[in-house]
């Protein structure tokens, strides 16, 4: 009894946890390890409460289930190479070759390189080597999979934002502009989600709020993104009188960082409340970046591409993965340590 207790209890903790991160700081990738810890909660919970009212039919049901959801996982993963091939042909076709549109060809020649080491164990060195090299690779392959699969659980998460009808200011990030002075489809979506919702509050509740563009000129750029943003814009609906121009910034944290500072020029001493667009994969990275900047803002995403989804999403993982580098170092030297030890109890003949 108490165990279901204690288990409700931890469920209904991680759910309170959780609720607060997403209404109050959702720029955290811990909302996605909060909310996997809830779900493990849950199950605990459901299968000990079956079992406490005798139903050990249905307590059996839900671990079959789990572990054939897991097994499904397993195989997938296993199989996934052939998704990352085929994907990887389809940007080629669409965007042209270069490295970024190549990640899930990379990502496939992983899978085949781990497939062919759990099926055909290919290392033939002495034991405490093998040990060492073995255990290093199962506990790097796991806890990658592991980050990437929380990774993935915040920035779904993420999408679930509704903002009020209420905002002073949206900030609207830049992207790449074609052919050096045209906005294209990835940077006209996010331009259309802005002006949507711009659209919508002024509807719903009358108020006019400020659209920030915000992208610097590349070195390939004739002019700066947020110029050739805002004509895209206006051209789309949206009023002369409320726009805003950030033309100095190179990457997300500059956009956060100095839109932050323009807007606090321009609302004075007001605390204005803002929103910021981009596209749906960005928007926890850029979420943690305006935290960083000292600016409370939530994002709201433009839809992708689904074949160029896999490519982003990939970016975007090994950017959060440098984000928080020393936090991943110091598990890597753990997985090292203890790695080592069971090279040496295996030359000891203990494991």
């Amino acid at each position: 009894m108490w165990m279901v207790s204690l288990t409700g209890i931890i469920f209904a903790a991680l759910a309170v946890v959780l609720g607060t991160y997403l209404t109050k700081n959702r720029n955290s990738s811990v909302i996605g390890w909060l909310a996997n810890l809830d779900l493990l909660a849950l199950l605990a919970f459901l299968i000990q409460l079956f079992e406490m009212f005798g139903e050990k039919y249905n307590a059996l049901v839900i671990a079959v289930a789990v572990a054939i959801v897991g097994l499904g996982v397993i195989l997938g993963l296993l199989l996934s190479f052939i998704f990352w091939f085929i994907n990887a042909v389809v940007v080629w076709r669409k965007e042209g070759y270069s490295l970024s549109g190549s990640l899930t060809l990379i990502v496939g020649v992983g899978v085949v390189l781990i497939d062919v080491l759990i099926f055909f164990n290919p290392i033939d060195l002495p034991t405490p080597i093998q040990a060492f090299v073995m255990t290093f690779l199962t506990m790097l392959i796991a806890y990658i999979l592991l980050t990437v699969w929380n990774t993935l659980s915040s920035m779904l998460l993420y999408q679930l934002y509704f903002p009020r009808n209420n905002k002073d200011y949206i900030i609207i990030l830049g992207a790449g502009l074609v052919d050096g002075h045209k906005v294209g489809r990835l940077l006209g979506g996010r331009i259309n989600r802005a002006i949507a919702f711009y659209n919508q509050q002024i509807h719903r509740s009358n108020k006019h709020a400020k659209l920030v563009f915000s992208g610097g000129q590349g070195g390939d750029e004739l002019l700066a993104e947020s110029i050739a943003m805002r004509d895209y814009a206006l051209e789309h609906g949206a009023r002369g009188a409320d726009t805003l121009i950030e033309d100095q910034s190179v990457n997300t944290f500059e956009n956060m960082k100095f839109s932050k500072a323009l807007i606090d020029r321009n609302a004075g001493s007001t605390n204005p409340r803002i929103v910021f667009v981009t596209s749906n994969y960005h928007t926890l990275r850029a979420g943690i970046l305006s935290r960083q900047v000292g600016m409370h803002a939530f994002g709201i995403g433009s839809k992708t591409p689904f074949y160029y989804l896999p490519n982003a999403v990939i970016r975007e993982y090994l950017a959060l993965v440098v984000m928080h580098k020393k936090f991943h170092l110091v598990m890597l030297i753990l997985m090292l340590i203890a790695s080592i030890i069971v090279g040496v109890l295996a030359g000891l003949g203990v494991a």
